[in-house]
């Protein structure tokens, strides 16, 4: 029996009040896609305003099953820079510690509506895929597991939960791709990992694409879907958070955990970077790199 499971991802909204425009039409989807589940990916904010755009855009889809986690934009509110600045990785921006957007207001928002919290946590659901053209009804477990915002030293070691061994889906989400923790993901054999945070570069050359991703992987990581390989990059940046660096997580010790017990680094994730929806409100440009909302279908044998 085959089955199949439509997952919308959603990331980047960077929602303000003059975004009225894009809250309506990610409520749209709800009304017009053929969606099971959603997947929100982080920095949902440009600034506090955001909080009521959010209301309007998401209302509708919390009637379906879904899970988050945050980006920097859901703790600090956008500042003025443009995209061009990360060719200068010298150049740091001070430091924020203090929280200035409703990031709680936002949480409960969210998981009064039954939405699964996966900063730095886990979660089990129940769906049920529908019978669509060739594939039948099923009642999958899905197993979740996600991070909190790798860009800004928030994430921790990954953690699966007890039913990720016999699951029919693994699933992980993180707001920044970083190869420290798409490894992990791979040690822990998840099926498909969704991230956001690069906007596909944001600005980009006819023909070659991002010139700049805001994480360590290359370039041609920007966006879309890869097959991502433990040791695509050599040497991952270590978690740094409040000014200290942390080691990278032991993989064997990870996978022994999530009771792989075969694994080896040559294995292989599927990631799905989102190009995102919006930009930040300082700088509302993208060049050869339309915004997207993207809807993946997974199918499965019973």
């Amino acid at each position: 029996m085959r089955w199949q499971l439509r997952i919308l991802h959603l990331s980047d909204l960077h929602l303000w009040s003059g975004t009225n425009w894009l809250a309506d039409w990610v409520a749209s989807l709800a009304e017009f896609q053929d969606i099971d589940f959603v997947a929100l990916t982080g920095d949902n904010f440009a600034d506090a305003s955001g909080l009521r755009m959010l209301s309007r855009a998401l209302n509708p889809l919390l009637k379906l099953p879904g899970a988050f986690v945050f980006g920097s934009n859901d703790y600090y509110s956008g500042i003025p820079k443009v995209p061009l600045h990360y060719f200068f990785p010298n150049k740091k921006p001070k430091l924020r510690t203090v929280p200035d957007l409703p990031t709680e207001d936002f949480r409960d928002f969210l998981t009064a509506r039954g939405w699964s919290d996966l900063n730095n946590r886990v979660a089990t659901c129940t769906l049920t895929s529908p019978a669509r053209q060739g594939h039948s009804a099923k009642k999958l477990t899905v197993a979740l597991t996600g991070t909190d915002d790798p860009h800004i030293g928030r994430d921790q070691a990954v953690q699966v939960p007890d039913t990720w061994g016999k699951a029919d889906l693994r699933l992980a989400l993180t707001h920044a791709p970083y190869a420290r923790v798409l490894d992990q993901y791979v040690a822990c054999r998840a099926d498909l990992v969704l991230a956001g945070h690069t906007h596909g570069g944001q600005v980009c050359l006819p023909g070659f694409g991002a010139l700049v991703n805001n994480t360590d992987l290359p370039l041609s990581y920007s966006g879309g879907m890869h097959l991502w390989h433990i040791g695509t990059v050599a040497n991952p940046a270590p978690r740094v958070h409040k000014g200290i660096t942390y080691p990278l997580p032991n993989l064997n010790k990870l996978s022994r955990q999530a009771g792989i017990s075969d694994w080896r680094p040559g294995g292989k994730t599927w990631v799905h970077i989102s190009r995102g929806l919006g930009t930040s409100k300082f700088t509302p440009v993208r060049l050869a790199c339309p915004p997207e909302a993207a809807i993946i279908s997974i199918t499965g044998c019973a």
